[in-house]
């Protein structure tokens, strides 16, 4: 009899739990199936605090408790290691959640900005947006996208504020303000790596000319103990009054035109163009290029020494001449050896 009452009990509480799951439920919450599996895209920015990202995932429907969650993301310990990026979750309680922060893997896009890489080379990395104008452009032209000692020292006009930002690998939140979370990233990185070692004198006059150079010295040199030394040479052809005469200025000259020049003939150097400085005295009008950190601290930080000349030999390294006598002599020795190998 006991063991009758007891299968009883069983069989009823069996059959009240599922009438409560399957007829309850269903009609009074009928969209909670839904609801708890449906999946929810969210999109962290770089640098977002736990608060921040759980302000993200609450708009987006997945929890309803913010600072729970952002108690509950500290407690994880993913408060201060959360990676950017596109996360796809489903709704859950604030502890859910983050068992599946834990688990998850943020979709991201890797973009790399090369030393070197001009204006129009780097707005290829994110497109144009609706109305056909760049995305990157855009990025550039918003102060709130720059890092805020950065905004201080660059220009007001857009595509000079490129040659501010560091070239390296980012992973960046894809969507539509990836340009902008670049740019944030991009100049913060600049001002660590070059902006903090700034002489302190510097003017936003002379940083502008500062980077025309170093974007000058980032198209002629490949390594990176030649830059310092090449700096110095072409500001010591400007206190001698004479043109700088660079040969990336002419390779960027004919770019612009749209003409790819591997090697560049005398006549090459005839070129009409603003940047081009066999032809015009001074620093052309703009960075030429993005300068990679070695370049932009070598025209910071330029050698002081007799050399006017240089040229680069077979391997990619330049030989340096005080005299042009010397320039020339060099210059014959180098081609009978390459006539020679």
């Amino acid at each position: 009899m006991l063991g009758t009452k007891k299968d009883l009990f069983i069989f009823i509480t069996a059959i009240s739990a599922f009438c409560y799951l399957c007829l309850y439920v269903p009609y009074t919450y009928p969209k909670l199936p839904d609801e708890w599996t449906t999946k929810h895209e969210v999109l962290i920015p770089s640098g977002a605090t736990a608060a921040a990202a759980a302000r993200q995932i609450v708009e987006a429907g997945v929890t309803d408790d913010a600072r729970r969650l952002s108690r509950e993301m500290a407690s994880a310990g993913i408060d201060r290691r959360l990676m950017p990026g596109l996360y796809t979750l489903r709704k859950s309680s604030p502890a859910g959640v983050v068992r599946q922060l834990l688990r998850a893997k943020p979709v991201v896009n890797k973009v790399t900005l090369i030393p070197g890489s001009t204006f129009e080379r780097a707005a290829k990395l994110f497109g144009a947006d609706e109305a056909g104008g760049s995305l990157f452009e855009k990025a550039l032209a918003d102060d709130a996208n720059f890092y805020p000692p950065v905004l201080e020292l660059i220009p007001a006009k857009t595509v000079l504020r490129a040659a501010y930002l560091l070239p390296e690998t980012y992973f960046i939140s894809p969507g539509k303000e990836a340009a902008s979370e670049f740019v944030k990233r991009a100049s913060e990185q600049w001002y660590k790596k070059v902006g903090t070692k700034l002489p302190k004198e510097a003017s936003r006059s002379w940083l502008f000319e500062r980077g025309i150079l170093a974007s000058m010295v980032e198209g002629e040199a490949r390594i990176a103990a030649e830059r310092p030394v090449l700096a110095g040479i072409f500001l010591k052809r400007l206190e001698k009054n004479m043109r700088m005469q660079s040969c990336a200025t002419v390779v960027y000259s004919w770019e612009m035109q749209n003409v790819k020049k591997r090697r560049l003939t005398y006549k090459d150097l005839e070129i009409k163009s603003p940047y081009n400085t066999y032809i015009h005295s001074g620093f052309p009008p703009a960075p030429i290029c993005v300068p990679g950190e070695d370049a932009w601290l070598g025209a910071l930080y330029p050698t002081s020494g007799d050399y006017l000349f240089f040229f680069a030999a077979a391997d990619g390294h330049h030989l340096f001449s005080k005299t042009y006598e010397e320039h020339i002599a060099k210059q014959d020795i180098e081609k009978k050896r390459r006539a020679g190998s």
